[in-house]
């Protein structure tokens, strides 16, 4: 997507500076056509890459540091699949993670554990808390986070009621 955008800049500027001012009739033509050729060509793009995962290591916010893991699919030498809900409340985001043994075992490990404990899985993104998620070359780490403790009870409620 982003050479399709960089190719379209690159023509429509040629197109701009060398073929409309100084065009005839017959080149005007060509390069307009050209043109809504071009439109229709990174639109189509665009809207085509919508609903397909996003490669983690591209992830800028600093949103990434840690969020629930939703769904996950593992794919055996291909992709790590997960949707994340992060706590900012954005909605849910899709991505592929590049396949690692270990990290699909972790993962598989923290589903399990999670299920068990019904808490759920969470993921971290190696440097997501400073922003640079893109820079850091770890994988990421999943876990089921412990069980909530329960709340104290009130002790001196029982004593005083009796």
């Amino acid at each position: 997507m982003i050479a399709a955008a960089i190719i379209f800049a690159l023509l429509l500027g040629a197109f701009v500076f060398r073929v409309l001012p100084r065009g005839v009739v017959w080149q005007r033509g060509v390069s307009t056509a050209l043109f809504l050729l071009l439109v229709g060509l990174v639109y189509g793009g665009a809207v085509e890459l919508l609903g397909q995962p996003k490669p983690l290591r591209l992830e800028w916010r600093d949103g990434a540091a840690e969020a629930d893991v939703i769904g996950a699919s593992v794919v055996e030498d291909e992709a790590i699949y997960v949707l994340l809900q992060y706590p900012d409340g954005t909605p849910p985001r899709y991505y592929q993670i590049p396949w690692s043994q270990p990290a699909a075992e972790a993962l598989q490990q923290a589903l399990r554990q999670g299920q068990e404990q019904g808490t759920g899985v969470k993921m971290t993104t190696a440097g997501g808390s400073n922003g640079q998620s893109g820079d850091d070359t770890r994988e990421p780490m999943f876990y089921a986070p412990p069980q909530p403790a329960l709340p104290d009870k009130n002790y001196s409620a029982n004593l005083t009621s009796n």
